[in-house]
């Protein structure tokens, strides 16, 4: 009995300059060689409702305040984009946008792209904080239209001791 291998051609990696999301991106560079796919690299700046002065007394921000995070995040992921480019992926594709960063990386990106594959890293924070904001990755394991996979260990498959994680502790 022959088994069939997966095909992916559009892989999104979700990227926040944490630990996790290096590891993702790690992986989702070899699965996008495997697969001769094009990678989709993403990085979400969260703009959330502020309270605002406006007649609902809520607004937007506006997105001039992001400026910075944007800039920061656009050099990142020119860097990723080289390591990719060097590993031999063909196409790769940066994006940076405020919103969301659920509905941004399980939704509206991968709708928007026909992205067929997600790949994130498995957050770091702890019990409390997984409560108190909950987990992108859970999220957008049960929102995405295509599968989802959550890294939790580097190419070795070594998981990652929870005390190098860049998130902080609740």
């Amino acid at each position: 009995m022959e088994v069939s291998r997966m095909s992916y051609q559009n892989i999104l990696v979700g990227v926040d300059g944490s630990k996790q999301a290096d590891m993702a991106f790690e992986k989702a560079v070899d699965t996008a060689k495997t697969n001769d796919a094009k990678l989709y690299l993403l990085s979400i700046i969260n703009g959330e409702r502020y309270p605002s002065t406006g007649p609902g007394g809520y607004g937007f921000v506006s997105h001039s305040i992001y400026d910075s995070a944007i800039e920061t995040m656009q050099k990142k992921l020119a860097d990723y984009k080289k390591k990719a480019e060097a590993a031999g992926i063909k196409a790769v594709e940066t994006d940076v946008k405020v919103g969301n960063a659920k509905v941004e990386l399980a939704e509206r990106y991968p709708k928007e792209n026909d992205i067929d594959l997600i790949i994130i890293g498995a957050t770091g924070l702890n019990v409390v904080g997984r409560l108190l904001v909950g987990s992108t990755a859970a999220y957008t394991i049960r929102e995405a239209p295509c599968d989802v996979t959550v890294v939790k260990t580097n190419l070795k498959n070594q998981k990652l001791d929870i005390k190098e994680t860049t998130y902080p502790e609740m």
